[in-house]
């Protein structure tokens, strides 16, 4: 079987504040233990892309949230290193975030049973994925661009708190595309929080 490593790519500034939103809402108190998996790592989340640490885990530290970052390479930052199928993650988290990994997974399913398994009874499932983004092999991209419904289908875990299609206005996540003028489209990303019905 394929097991690439866990790297997480562009978190869009609009998805960003989309999984502050959402979580603002959720029953979230404080001591919840949260899982980001596919986190990269400390620095990225804060100089590469800033908006990361600044509006999804700022705001769950400011709540006194437990958060522990996976990923496939131990570097400053990561306090799990496993790779991209989960086996052999133990735990149980109240809220488990999983941002644009699942397009470059061959088996979906496997991967999406482990992160259910890791989610605690009434616990939640934050998941995003491209909806219309284009081919981006990181090394493998499966094409899998699917709708909000098909990801909530995909998963079949609990009731949806809440699910958006977001589309992506940020001009900086465009420039120096030279398909940019002839073939334009904004890309899109299919969002989902689901809570555990268990």
């Amino acid at each position: 079987m394929f097991r690439r490593a866990l790297r997480t790519g562009t978190v869009f500034v609009e998805e960003a504040l989309w999984i502050r939103s959402v979580l603002e809402r959720a029953p979230l108190g404080p001591g919840k233990t949260v899982l980001d998996v596919g986190s990269s790592t400390l620095a990225f989340r804060t100089e590469v892309q800033p908006h990361i640490d600044e509006h999804v885990f700022k705001p769950l530290r400011e709540r006194q949230l437990r958060i522990q970052h996976l990923d496939a390479k131990a570097d400053a930052g990561v306090d799990i290193v496993a790779d991209v199928t989960l086996e052999g993650v133990e735990g149980c988290y109240d809220l488990v975030i999983c941002t644009n990994l699942l397009e470059h997974v061959v088996d979906r399913t496997l991967v999406v049973g482990n992160l259910k398994r890791l989610v605690a009874p009434g616990g939640l499932l934050l998941l995003t994925v491209p909806r219309r983004y284009p081919i981006h092999h990181d090394p493998i991209d499966t094409g899998f661009r699917p709708t909000t419904r098909g990801l909530v289908e995909l998963v079949r875990f609990g009731n949806v708190f809440e699910e958006a299609t977001l589309t992506v206005r940020s001009p900086e996540y465009y420039r120096g595309k030279r398909w940019y003028r002839r073939y334009f489209r904004p890309w899109q990303q299919a969002c989902v929080l689901i809570q555990n019905g268990a």
